[in-house]
């Protein structure tokens, strides 16, 4: 089959989501969050998991509110394409021609070997294809203020405030910054997903989707904890949303 034009000359087609912006409405208020680490400060310094201390040689200093950033984004890639493929049949030794598709094919004569005992050869023709192929991937990711990757099911899900934007503008220096541009996560899923194959010939049709592109704030508490006889200091991040220890 001719192809007319070069794989590598095509160009995908990209349909990219408008990132949109999240902002968690807070469930926990303060007080709860100190009973929370009141309850759990002393495993934040257990030794082997076993060892704690003295529930009164653990201080919780101070527990501040903040809203902390998440890129989330997720992206499918799709190629329909035709795949060369070199196809080999064996024939009867009788056959002196094969006549496909009106090609006409002249056998050959292969011979070979086992455990280095040459065998009577056979016949087979050779003959060039391309294969029709569907390739589909999909990629989803989240990235912390930091640009390090996370288990978005480690990240709480919760009611969305109406009007994020001046959720943020009020938060002021509570909403905490990224230290990347979201819209570099999305050469990242590019990256992760669209791939062509060397063999491929022709390409039917090729997308990369972005489907979804959010930068999500959720409120947490940062409590600083200090070992009294050690000195030794904890920052604990407990959710605004579930009142659980966060590992973000």
């Amino acid at each position: 089959m001719a192809v007319s034009t070069s794989a590598k000359e095509e160009k995908i087609e990209e349909r990219i989501e408008r990132k949109k912006l999240i902002v968690h409405k807070i469930v926990t208020d303060l007080e709860t969050a100190k009973n929370v680490v009141d309850k759990w400060k002393t495993g934040f310094f257990a030794k082997l998991g076993l060892l704690k201390p003295k529930h009164e040689d653990i201080e919780c200093e101070s527990i501040l509110l903040f809203y902390e950033p998440f890129v989330i984004t997720k992206a499918n890639y799709f190629l329909d394409y035709y795949k060369k493929k070199t196809y080999t049949i064996r024939i009867g030794d009788e056959v002196s021609e094969v006549i496909i598709f009106g090609q006409l094919l002249k056998p050959k004569v292969v011979k070979e070997r086992m455990r280095g005992i040459l065998k009577r050869g056979h016949k087979e023709i050779v003959f060039e294809a391309q294969e029709r192929v569907i390739h589909k991937a999909t990629v989803q990711i989240a990235l912390n203020r930091t640009g390090h990757e996370i288990d978005l099911t480690k990240l709480p899900s919760a009611t969305a405030m109406p009007e994020p934007e001046e959720a943020l503008k009020k938060f002021g220096e509570k909403a905490r910054k990224l230290s990347f541009s979201p819209d570099s996560t999305i050469d990242i899923v590019r990256k992760r997903t669209v791939g062509r194959p060397q063999d491929i010939g022709k390409i039917a049709k090729e997308v990369f989707e972005v489907t979804e592109h959010v930068v999500v704030y959720t409120p947490i508490y940062e409590a600083r904890c200090r070992h009294l006889k050690t000195g030794e200091i904890k920052i604990v991040p407990i959710s605004g949303v579930t009142s659980n220890m966060l590992s973000l």
